[in-house]
């Protein structure tokens, strides 16, 4: 079987491989099925070329902000300026006024939609009494600043929410494609070094089966749904044992 674990990208490693070493290895060996061995290498050209041009399809992501640091950023923020506040002389501002009256370490550690909010109301708060504060101008900045980058984290894990929504079917429908045609040409390839008596080149000409041996449970016999698999046998469900007649 293929290598459960081969990604969509992954796809463009293993087929180029497996096209190159099927002409290297197999070409002349069993000089009858050439002719076999040629229309394998040419299914899996165009099976290597369709999923590649899905890929190549979907879109690039853009420079994206570190949303941990951003995070981390926003919280500590929160956290200096109230403490800023409470070291005023006189209170001047009521602090509950900025953070709605939660703790500001409990606020600081809201997810991203209400830290954001948040953020959000602190420079507007701080906006309307900013000539009670000392030192306003800085703070606002500060908060402003952080406040763009939260809202930019929040849109970017929306647009990653729906890129995953919109594109997954498409390439995930490409990679099965894919892997019908790699898996078809398994069986082709083992059938031919059944006729040379060299079955331990399988790893040679694809390369998934070199890795894959080494997850537990895992071997190269296709199972039943998957494309080019034989059909499931009928009689004992897959994984329970045959009774004896005694039993």
């Amino acid at each position: 079987m293929a290598d459960p674990y081969i990604d969509p990208f992954e796809t463009r490693i293993y087929g180029k491989f497996a096209r190159e070493q099927m002409s290297a290895v197999l070409t002349g060996k069993v000089p009858a099925l050439d002719d076999m061995l040629d229309f394998a290498i040419n299914k899996q050209l165009m099976a290597d070329q369709a999923i590649g041009d899905v890929l190549d399809r979907q879109p690039k992501p853009a420079p994206e902000l570190d949303s941990n640091a951003v995070l981390e950023e926003a919280r500590d923020v929160i956290v200096r300026f109230a403490s800023y506040l409470d070291s005023l002389k006189g209170r001047p501002v009521d602090p509950k006024l900025f953070f709605r009256g939660e703790a500001p370490s409990v606020l600081a550690r809201r997810r991203i939609t209400k830290l954001t909010a948040a953020v959000g109301h602190i420079a507007d708060e701080l906006e309307k009494h900013r000539a009670k504060i000392r030192g306003a101008e800085m703070w606002q900045a500060e908060i402003r600043e952080v406040h763009e980058k939260l809202a930019i984290v929040e849109r970017q894990q929306r647009a990653s929410r729906v890129e995953r929504l919109e594109l997954g079917p498409e390439v995930s429908t490409a990679r099965e494609a894919w892997l019908g045609v790699y898996n078809a040409n398994k069986l082709l390839v083992r059938g031919l070094l059944a006729h040379l008596g060299k079955p331990e080149l399988m790893p040679l000409i694809f390369d998934d089966l070199a890795e894959v041996h080494r997850a537990s449970g895992v071997s190269d016999v296709l199972p039943p749904g998957q494309p080019g698999a034989p059909p499931a046998p009928t009689g004992t469900p897959a994984g329970q044992p045959e009774l004896s007649p005694d039993a």
